[in-house]
């Protein structure tokens, strides 16, 4: 897809389904509208994908979850409260996520938010 290094190494895992990647309606919107961004356009042409086509490869190996609307007063930018939502209805082991607002937290309700590479390091250390 688009995403090579690190986050290209989770993806493949989750492809490969050896991680399951939990989402919701919320954050698969975010991700469709992130990819319309004029920056994107480009790198999707050179590639020879359409938004259509990665949001279908996306929602084939992640599993969507029902949210419900949470207030966390303690996050830094209150845009990734849909992340945290989602998290707490999947029950997930960690967060994965580059967005430094999440990660200065280092864990909500128990879980471990890490950067990608810190997720390998700890799960999957044999990759490196």
């Amino acid at each position: 897809m688009l995403w090579g290094g690190i986050p290209g190494k989770i993806l493949r895992l989750a492809r490969n389904q050896q991680v399951n990647i939990f989402t919701s309606e919320a954050l698969f919107l975010e991700l469709e509208t992130t990819l319309r961004r004029v920056k994107f356009q480009s790198r999707l042409q050179q590639r020879g994908y359409t938004v259509e086509e990665l949001m279908s490869v996306a929602k084939a190996f992640s599993e969507s979850c029902q949210t419900e609307d949470l207030d966390i007063p303690e996050l830094r930018d209150p845009k990734d409260i849909k992340i945290i939502e989602a998290a707490l209805a999947s029950d997930v082991e960690a967060i994965i996520t580059g967005d430094l607002d999440l990660l200065v937290l280092t864990e909500f309700n128990g879980i471990p938010i890490l950067t990608p590479q810190e997720f390998l390091n700890r799960y999957f250390p044999e990759i490196f």
